[in-house]
């Protein structure tokens, strides 16, 4: 589709809107349904249907088939109130309403005319209009389970998805965990805050602020099904905030989780780790324990005119100290102010304004073994979220939603061992010694300093969506729309502290101290010296969407079928590469104009959902499924044919005086093979290209499924879900022929070694290393290829859709009980793994474009596992996400609740598999180094299996009939397991195999909570 007929047909489906209507507010809000039948069953037309609870009182008339309908209600509990004359007026008193769920009550009037009847029954968890799988977790479940109390720590609580830490009582809180949804990597994860999209596109998947726990209504996290709003198949989280209501109420609260100093009466958890797990050559772990989480903070609201203006804020403080694993200080302190104001100043319409904003301050993000404390970042912010929205409801059958955003995000991250250089255009190569030159010791160990810097990112949207409800003959529908537009735009700069943008390695660190060349020869020196040209080139993406569904009814069928159409887009505004002081004439500055790359990714994804109701009592749903999703552009999609991006050569040198960095006069020898692919943009002049016709990835669903309702409020389901995930992007190099440039083909890549390509433990590689066996002693033989002698990397690369694929099929059982009859539970099990498909052309090196060496978790072998390494905020490189079963249950008793001494329990109980160690080796070879897998598979081995137990303990202290008290004792890690998270995967580093990561030790949290009303 050409842009103009683009614009012709937004403008089109514009016109559309103001007539008909739209539906993204649902991820903020749900919906009512409601039919009204005399005794023998026949409709009741004419009945006036009142709903109270949150907000203003609404009414409704039933129409001819005696049904009614609210639109958009925010979550939590609501009363019907049904008359009709010659009727008995009817109650429902609990009537609960959650996000993005629809709530379908029926109700029976009797002529038998009785003052008032009370139906005392709970509203139905089962949801025939459903469009998404994944969970949603409420307010009471929120306050009542233990956990430590961040949207991270939550997500395990849903099917199939797996992070890469587990939180023990705020361990891990203050940086994101990487998590991930079945068959696709967390680049395709998003995050809305009250149906506000924020998702940081330059770090892909994950959230540019941190919140106040205290502040959610509810948290729900979807992760497929047939639901037009959402775009790709990760994970989507959406948080909905809290509201002022009619009745002032509000919380405030304390809870103190205090580890080194102990309290008196308990015994927290030893942080020593068992030797015996440690690997060959390591002496010692501390273990990763909290020194001290202070959490304190307040929400309030209520009503400033009764029915038509409400104010709701909040503010919340969480001060995390405790050391990372190795025994570094790792603090964080968490700030988070949010004001919401809801105004309905006439029955049909309702307008809300809402302000977050969220600071993070961390002093020694990083930190763990392989970091020193010099090394570890300071971090600030803040990030503000803006939001204006309207709801007008035009009839009983037509609502429209318009809103408008703003995200100001953007962070810094500086060493604490020497400043990052701000002071970019410097010319000049006389350059003293800055402090906090970052150096990579023996030990493999940074020392020093870091990479520090600065990023700015903002988000714009622009959204309406609506639905409107029509029938035709016995078909019921209910159409929705919607269409937005977003922006982001990023600019950031990154480098080597210390001042002159040099790093220096350690040859022991890396494994190798030098390098063989083409001709046999070797080029010795014992440090590799980095030289790093700073980059600023900020970058402007547009997201454009329109999305159409109907969801039909008759009688026991419902389908629903919608289409999502995607335009995502991205440029280059402009940039400069700023000359290294030290070596300016390999690392001149260069700026350019801007550049806006060929392809544009443009996608319609269909989506078909079919439900059918077993039964006269509707309690069994069978339901099935089938869509497709796109991929999220990300900043990283577009920067690879940026001319001046960061570059970094390697040179050798030798440190004459042995104080790991480059002093003036130190011998220096450039790499004979060049720097790095990414560097070549700058350094030779190749540009990366991207296909103009590049696509999306996408990932195409088949779901199957069935719930079964035990009780209105207690539903069990089970799920089969297939995936396959297509036109996964790839990069084939370019090489210089004789002096021609041109892309790799077949036959270009040789064996690795003089002798052939394989080569096994106990052999020696090119540069004279022994090539060590497998931690449980066994041998390893891989395969190894390089580019042919006669070649050159030319720099730079061809961006293209592969044709490798990724599929996934898995199963889970769940269930969910809502809080009554003195308890509440939710539970699933999940069984299921991801596996390439691979094409010969990939590993056959006579038909390979590629490296057929197999990377690690490259996805380079046919059947291998999927697993996605993490690069989350924190120390966990050596984390690679896959388990095949994974399961969590956790709930709550009310003991004796009519009695003084009663009490309420809660436990959260989460395991999953052992997460695989693709072990690999990094060899020398006729041509430089080359780095390969040396097990069969990604989990030949894998790191033990996790349980783990949090129980907690409250008692409920009414002091009056508006005053309340919440005493609470979480235990963290009950049986205080040091089960092994992460280890060292290369065999060739300073760290074989070093135990770096075990799960936190038993820890206890004290809270107190004030409720008000």
């Amino acid at each position: 589709m050409s842009r103009s007929n683009f614009w012709r047909l937004g403008l089109a489906v514009v016109g559309l809107l103001l007539v008909v209507s739209p539906v993204f507010g649902q991820a903020q809000q749900g919906n009512l349904y409601g039919t009204v039948t005399d005794e023998e069953g026949a409709a009741l037309p004419g009945v006036t249907v009142t709903l109270t609870g949150i907000g203003a009182p609404r009414v409704q008339v039933t129409n001819q088939d005696g049904e009614f309908r609210f639109l958009n209600l925010d979550p939590g509990n609501y009363q019907i109130v049904a008359e009709l004359e010659g009727f008995s007026t009817v109650e429902f008193p609990n009537v609960n309403i959650r996000v993005n769920r629809n709530t379908t009550i029926e109700i029976e009037m009797s002529s038998a005319i009785e003052e008032v009847i009370t139906v005392t029954s709970e509203s139905p968890l089962l949801d025939e209009r459903k469009v998404a799988t994944g969970t949603t977790v409420s307010q009471v479940e929120l306050e009542k389970i233990p956990t430590a109390r961040d949207p991270w720590a939550i997500v395990n609580q849903t099917p199939g998805v797996l992070t890469d830490r587990l939180n023990i009582g705020g361990n891990q809180s203050g940086q994101q965990a990487v998590f991930k949804a079945p068959g696709v990597t967390d680049d395709e994860n998003s995050f809305a805050v009250d149906g506000v999209v924020i998702t940081d596109m330059a770090a892909i998947g994950s959230s540019p602020t941190y919140y106040d726990f205290d502040q959610f209504e509810e948290m729900q996290i979807s992760t497929g099904g047939s639901d037009v709003e959402k775009i790709s198949a990760g994970a989507s989280l959406n948080l909905v905030t809290k509201r002022g209501t009619n009745t002032p109420r509000g919380s405030a609260r304390f809870l103190l989780t205090d580890g080194a100093t102990n309290f008196d009466i308990f015994e927290p958890g030893d942080p020593d780790i068992d030797q015996s797990e440690f690997a060959e050559g390591q002496t010692a772990l501390v273990g990763n324990e909290i020194n001290e989480v202070l959490d304190f903070g307040f929400e309030a609201g209520g009503p400033v005119v009764r029915d038509n203006l409400w104010i709701w804020g909040s503010y919340g403080r969480n001060d995390i100290k405790q050391f990372a694993a190795g025994g570094t200080p790792d603090n964080t302190l968490l700030e988070n102010t949010a004001i919401k104001v809801n105004a309905q100043p006439i029955t049909s319409n309702s307008l809300v304004a809402s302000w977050n904003r969220g600071d993070k301050i961390k002093d020694g993000r990083g930190a763990g073994p392989s970091r020193s404390a010099e090394s570890t970042w300071d971090q600030d912010g803040p990030s503000e979220i803006w939001k204006a929205e309207d709801t007008h409801v035009f009839t009983s059958s037509f609502y429209l939603t318009g809103m408008i955003s703003y995200v100001d995000g953007g962070f810094q991250l500086q060493p604490k061992g020497g400043a990052f250089n701000t002071n970019f255009d410097v010319t000049s190569a006389d350059v003293a010694l800055a402090n906090g030159e970052p150096y990579l010791d023996e030990g493999g160990v940074w020392q020093n300093g870091y990479i520090g810097g600065v990023s700015d990112r903002n988000t714009d949207t622009y959204q309406v969506d609506g639905s409107y409800f029509f029938n035709t003959g016995d078909l019921n529908h209910e159409l929705k729309m919607g269409a937005h537009y977003r922006t982001f735009d990023v600019e950031s700069a990154f480098g080597w502290a210390g001042g002159r943008g040099l790093v220096s390695l350690t040859c022991e660190s890396i494994g190798t101290c030098g390098l063989s060349d083409a001709l046999g020869g070797f080029i010795a020196g014992d440090e590799l010296l980095g030289a790093w040209g700073t980059s600023v080139s900020p970058v402007e993406q547009t997201y454009t969407a329109l999305w159409v569904q109907d969801t039909l009814t008759f009688g026991s069928l419902t389908i629903n079928g919608g289409l999502r159409y995607d335009l995502q887009d991205g440029e280059i505004v402009s940039g400069t590469r700023f000359a290294n002081p030290v070596f300016p004439d390999v690392l001149p500055r260069l700026d350019f104009q801007g550049l806006d790359p060929e392809f544009e990714w443009e996608t319609i994804s269909p989506r078909l959902g079919v439900t059918y109701a077993l039964g006269a009592e509707r309690k069994t749903l069978l339901r099935a499924s089938y869509s497709r999703f796109a991929e999220q552009l990300s900043t990283a999609n577009v920067t690879p044919v940026n001319p001046v991006g960061d570059a970094f050569p390697y040179f050798w040198y030798t440190d004459s005086n042995d104080n790991n960095v480059f002093d003036q006069g130190e011998p220096v020898g450039l790499d004979p093979f060049g720097p790095p692919a990414s560097a070549f943009n700058s350094l030779s002049g190749v540009v990366t290209e991207i296909d103009a016709g590049l696509d999306a990835p996408t990932t195409d669903e088949l779901l199957f499924g069935v719930e079964h309702a035990l009780l209105p409020e207690f539903v069990v389901g089970a799920e089969v879900r297939y995936r396959l995930i297509s036109d996964i992007i790839e990069s084939q190099g370019f090489v210089l022929d004789n002096g021609v440039q041109r892309l790799t083909q077949p036959g270009d890549y040789v064996p690795a070694f003089s002798g052939g390509p394989t080569l096994c433990s106990g052999q020696t590689d090119e540069g004279g290393s022994v090539a060590p066996f497998l931690p449980n002693g066994n041998q390893w033989c891989a395969d190894y290829y390089v580019l042919d002698p006669n070649l050159s990397p030319a720099g730079g690369g061809f961006i293209t859709n592969g044709d490798r694929e990724r599929e996934y099929l898995g199963a889970s059982i769940t269930f969910t009980k809502r809080l009554a009859n003195r308890w509440m539970a939710r539970g699933y099990v999940n069984y299921g793994e991801t596996e390439w498909d691979v094409p010969a052309s990939y590993t056959d090196p006579a038909l390979a474009v590629f490296n057929p060496t197999n990377a690690v978790a490259g996805g380079d072998k046919d059947g291998e596992l999927f697993m996605v390494q993490s690069a989350g905020s924190g120390n966990f490189d050596n984390v690679y996400l896959s388990s095949t079963w994974s399961a969590n249950l956790n709930g709550m008793y009310q003991v004796a609740p009519d009695r003084p001494w009663g009490f309420n329990v809660a436990a959260n109980i989460y395991a999953r598999e052992g997460y695989p160690i693709p072990y690999s080796y990094t060899a020398d070879t006729i041509r430089g180094t080359q780095t390969a897998q040396v097990v069969p598979d990604g989990d030949s081995f894998r790191n033990e299996d996790l349980v783990n137990v949090d129980l907690r303990l409250e008692k409920d202290m009414p002091f009056s009939d508006n005053l309340s008290g919440t005493l609470s004792l979480d235990v963290f890690n009950l049986f205080d397991e040091t089960t092994t998270l992460q280890r060292e995967n290369s065999l060739s580093g300073a760290r074989p195999n070093f135990l770096e990561e075990t799960l936190a030790p038993r820890i206890y949290r004290l809270g107190f909570r004030l409720n008000w009303r």
